[in-house]
């Protein structure tokens, strides 16, 4: 009990920690003069004739309780354009929660309707992750909740916050968090043991092959970073601050960890068992039968990486289908296009060269020593 009391502390201690740096960012808005405030919508009131000329194009007003603020328990009046370009031009009915924009202007205070509250359902359903796992996995599911709160924490602790402050190299920094990412979770997971030694060494292994082959497709193919929407933004507001190549190599680095993790584990653990159950195998045989594993592996996990990138860029594939008219030669060397191909078959080449150095890693350090005590599950 004692244990699971710890890894439950553990697990979600950084999620306090990240609420408590959210919280602390909240005067910034007050600076800019806007202020983002959760409402619900009590009703929809119709403008009669003199409101609408007097407000047209307006046709409506909410009536909105505010929850939080300096505002809160007061009912405000939020009108709505008839206008499909505004911002502010969300449809909503009564009982829906939402996001209310409280600004200042020349004395006057206004409230808009800037999106759903959507957070609350969020909140819902990582609960029910969360609780699926534990139910399921039990003492494993609780140290996976711990793994993932931890690369939670690892990103928008310390790579994001290094990211904005330059002080080191985008290039050290993403192979620093991605080999404490790899190194944690493995050993949270498995045990500190030649098993979860071996998968290290793997996973970081190909991150690294991954990383080399980002950096040389980055520069020889002039791939610019600036390739979304969220991008440009962050450009906008930062201007220089930011080396957007070098940002482009990270989410290269990040994107592939993961499946290179459940590569490098599913190997070593293979290979540790066969040793088990045959403790007379040698060094070649122990390499053979890890990369057999391995073969079935990256075929699927390759799929999964390709997939998952494909799964993300479904719009962007429609509207390049539907463009007919179009150029195949342009369309094919657009830098976002490019950008998207780039990560996926980095990532599947950094985890195919994971699977030799995991199987030969393993089969090293187990070809004469006994498996160790399987770890508590």
């Amino acid at each position: 009990m004692r244990r699971i009391f710890i890894l439950v502390i553990l697990t979600f201690l950084p999620l306090f920690v990240l609420s408590g740096i959210g919280e602390g960012q909240a005067p910034a808005a007050h600076s800019a003069q806007i202020e983002y405030e959760k409402g619900i919508v009590i009703s929809m009131e119709s403008l009669d004739n003199n409101q609408r000329s007097k407000y047209a194009p307006l046709v409506e007003v909410s009536k909105i309780k505010l929850l939080t603020g300096e505002f809160k328990g007061q009912v405000v009046d939020s009108y709505h354009y008839l206008s499909s370009n505004s911002p502010y031009d969300i449809q909503v009915t009564p009982g829906d929660r939402v996001i209310v924009a409280i600004t200042h202007d020349a004395g006057k205070t206004a409230y808009h309707i800037s999106d759903y509250e959507r957070v609350n359902y969020m909140y819902w359903l990582i609960a029910l992750f969360a609780l699926s796992l534990i139910v399921v996995g039990r003492k494993v599911g609780l140290r996976s909740l711990l793994v993932i709160s931890l690369s939670v924490s690892l990103v928008f602790g310390l790579f994001l916050p290094e990211v904005l402050r330059g002080r080191i190299s985008l290039a050290v920094l993403s192979v620093l968090v991605s080999g404490i990412i790899a190194a944690a979770s493995l050993i949270i997971i498995t045990g500190w043991n030649r098993k979860s030694f071996a998968a290290i060494v793997g996973a970081v292994g190909g991150v690294i092959i991954a990383g080399v082959l980002s950096v040389i497709s980055i520069k020889l193919m002039h791939l610019s970073g600036l390739v979304s929407e969220e991008a440009l933004l962050l450009k906008v507001a930062l201007q220089s601050r930011i080396d957007f190549q070098g940002l482009l190599f990270a989410s290269m680095m990040i994107g592939a960890l993961g499946a290179i993790i459940d590569t490098t584990i599913s190997i070593s653990s293979a290979v540790y068992e066969i040793k088990c159950v045959h403790p007379d195998i040698n060094f070649w045989e122990l390499l053979k039968s890890g990369m057999n594993v391995g073969n079935d592996t990256m075929g699927m996990m390759s799929n999964t990486l390709i997939l998952a990138y494909m799964g993300s860029s479904l719009p962007l594939m429609l509207l390049l289908t539907a463009q007919e008219n179009v150029s195949w030669m342009k369309i094919i060397n657009l830098d976002l296009i490019v950008t998207e191909i780039t990560r996926a078959v980095t990532g599947s080449i950094g985890l195919i060269f994971a699977i030799p150095i995991t199987a030969a890693v393993s089969a090293f350090l187990l070809k004469k020593d006994t498996c160790d005590n399987p770890p508590e599950k």
